[in-house]
């Protein structure tokens, strides 16, 4: 399974595998731990859905940045 928002995919922090399992043992929550299918390093459900979070905001910035670049430049010119 990924965890993905648009195009941004949650990672696995130790390997930055991409898919993750569902432990047998695991309950249901925001604290539910999934486990990565490539390194078997378990990841918090909420630490998944912050990393996306960051990676959306980063990326916003970074276009944000380039749109204002782009526009003082227009104006100089």
């Amino acid at each position: 399974m990924e965890f993905r928002v648009g195009q941004i995919i949650a990672k696995c922090p130790g390997c930055g595998g991409m898919q993750f399992k569902i432990p047998e043992n695991e309950h249901s929550g925001p604290r539910m731990s999934y486990v990565c299918a490539g390194c078997g390093k378990a990841s918090e459900y909420s630490k998944l859905v912050l990393q996306i979070g960051r990676e959306a905001l980063r990326q916003r910035k970074t276009r944000l940045s380039g749109e204002r670049a782009d526009r003082v430049l227009r104006e100089q010119t």
